[in-house]
Parts: C-alpha cells; sequence; structure tokens
C-alpha cells in the first residue's frame, strides 16, 4: 500500500484513512497494509529519534501539538509529514473495535492516545533474521539477549521489551507462538522501547538454542525446580535469559535443551511469579553484576 505525502488532512471520523488506521488493532490488517500504529507521545517520539525510516505520518491535536512541539522539529527532521486533526479524527483512529462498513468508529474499549498517533511501516516479518541478528552481536564482550517463548499477551510483551529495554539488553527475539509486538497493545505498553533495541520476530526455539550455542552464548532458563539460586549462581557474561508462557511458564523441551536453569527465591507464601515480574529480577541481576564485574 502506498500514500501519498501530499494527501489532505483527514477531518471525519468515518473517513477511510481513519478506518484503515483503526483496523491495524488486528494483526490480518496490519499485515495486509504493512503498517502498524503508534500511539502516545513518548512512543512516537522515540519511532522519530531512533527509527525514523519506519514513520509514514504523524497526527496530532492542535493540543498534542502545543504540548510536544518537539515532535514537529522531529518529524521535518526525518521528513515524515505532522498532520493537525480535530479530537474526535484522533480517537476514532484508536479504537480497539474499527468500525464497520459505514465506516463508523463501533463501540470498544477506547484508549488514550494523549493527543498523537503515528503510522509506521511493519517491518518484514523473516524467521531467519532472528538468527542472523545474533551476528551482529560482538564476538567476545558480555551481551543479554533476550528470548520470549509462546508469550501470548501483547501488554506482557510490550512490558517485557520495556524492561529488556532498561535493563540493557542488546537484543530480543520473540519466537513464532509469541504474541505480535506490534499490536497497538504492545506498543504501547513498550512506551518506546520498541524502537530502542533491535526486536525480531519468527523466531524458532530450537534453531534460537543452536544458534546461542554457536555465539557461545548460554541459554538460561527459570524453573521453580532448579537447584540453583539465581542470585548465588553463576551467570555467564554472554546469556541469554528464555522466558514463557503466561501459564505454563518453558516447556520441559526447552528447559531440558537451556545450558542453565535457575529458581528465584520466594520467602513468603507465593507460588509463584507472574513473567514480567521473574524477567526484571533476571535481567537486573545480570545487569547488578555487570556493573560489579562479577
Amino acid at each position: 500500500m502506498t500514500e501519498r505525502p501530499d494527501q489532505p488532512v483527514p477531518t471525519s471520523p468515518r473517513s477511510e484513512r481513519v478506518r484503515r488506521a483503526a483496523a491495524l488493532t488486528g494483526r490480518s490488517a496490519r499485515r495486509k497494509q504493512g503498517r502498524f500504529r503508534v500511539e502516545g507521545p513518548q512512543a512516537v517520539r522515540s519511532l522519530l529519534q531512533h527509527r525514523p525510516e519506519l514513520a509514514r505520518e504523524v497526527f496530532t491535536t492542535e493540543r498534542g501539538a502545543d504540548e510536544h512541539p518537539e515532535l514537529g522539529d522531529l518529524a521535518r527532521t526525518a521528513g515524515v509529514p505532522l498532520r493537525v486533526i480535530d479530537e474526535p479524527v484522533l480517537r476514532a483512529m484508536v479504537r480497539e473495535n474499527p468500525g464497520g462498513a459505514d465506516g463508523a468508529a463501533a463501540p470498544g474499549a477506547l484508549v488514550s492516545p494523549q493527543g498523537v498517533v503515528a503510522i509506521a511501516d511493519l517491518p518484514g516479518a523473516d524467521p531467519t533474521a532472528a538468527i542472523q541478528a545474533l551476528d551482529t552481536l560482538p564476538a567476545a564482550d558480555p551481551v543479554t539477549v533476550v528470548v520470549l517463548h509462546e508469550v501470548r499477551d501483547p501488554g506482557n510483551v510490550g512490558t517485557l521489551l520495556r524492561t529488556a529495554d532498561a535493563a540493557g539488553a542488546d537484543l530480543v527475539l520473540l519466537t513464532r507462538t509469541s504474541a505480535d509486538p506490534y499490536s497497538p497493545k504492545a506498543v504501547r505498553a513498550s512506551v518506546g522501547s520498541l524502537f530502542h533495541l533491535p526486536v525480531l520476530t519468527e523466531a524458532a526455539m530450537g534453531e534460537v538454542l543452536q544458534a546461542l550455542a554457536e555465539h557461545a552464548i548460554t541459554a538460561a532458563a527459570t524453573s521453580g525446580h532448579a537447584a540453583a539460586d539465581v542470585f548465588a549462581a553463576e551467570l555467564p557474561a554472554r546469556i541469554a535469559w528464555i522466558f514463557g508462557n503466561e501459564a505454563h511458564g518453558l516447556d520441559e523441551q526447552t528447559l531440558d535443551a537451556a545450558p542453565l536453569a535457575v529458581r528465584i527465591p520466594l520467602a513468603g507464601h507465593a507460588e509463584s511469579l507472574n513473567v514480567h515480574t521473574a524477567a526484571t529480577v533476571c535481567l537486573f541481576e545480570t545487569l547488578r553484576r555487570r556493573r560489579e564485574g562479577a
């Protein structure tokens, strides 16, 4: 799909362009259009600063433009059109349930984009790209890779991307059974982190484990039954943390294949931690040791 940069500003919530933007809630529409939606000033700012080549258009209300004037400067630098539109039009773009045949936005979950929305090119899904991304990492220096395997909730995917970014991860790989990091919910939850570090999708778990070993990166899994305590275990400087499904964790095959398995000690009566909390513990323990030279 191609769009002319000189297209008129959409003025109706029922316009075809608004409907196409709203439809990007769905994965099939994202793939068909080759686009995804970025909502909120912080995420759009990160898009324009870190991945400007993906940005196609930025839409903002007058209030959004006044409150975030830097977006205009970033858009001009990136050569991306910035269009000021009315609030009802922008709100129609972000309806979680896009409109029907009449073009009206259907009732549904309504998110607040804080007056700013961008449309961006959807990176192609290439199963080989995830493996090739490992070639770009330093050959001998410490590295931290995050692998998300069967993480199905897009909000969790986005939050995990934000945590990986904050903990200094070098690369995030998602297996093909994980949620799409380019869904609006995942993009919102990442709060811009999707654009701060390499994020590759469609990886195959077996190929990832083999490639990690070939690059001298130790795959590490968390399990409540592991003998090693994450705070006491020896953690390699080149490590890939694998985090699994929200309800079931990692499958037995992946746990058996990972060279390192650790447990997170629980002092209270809780039986387990959710995937985001477990990832936070592991990633920041890795960061702490890296800073201390341990």
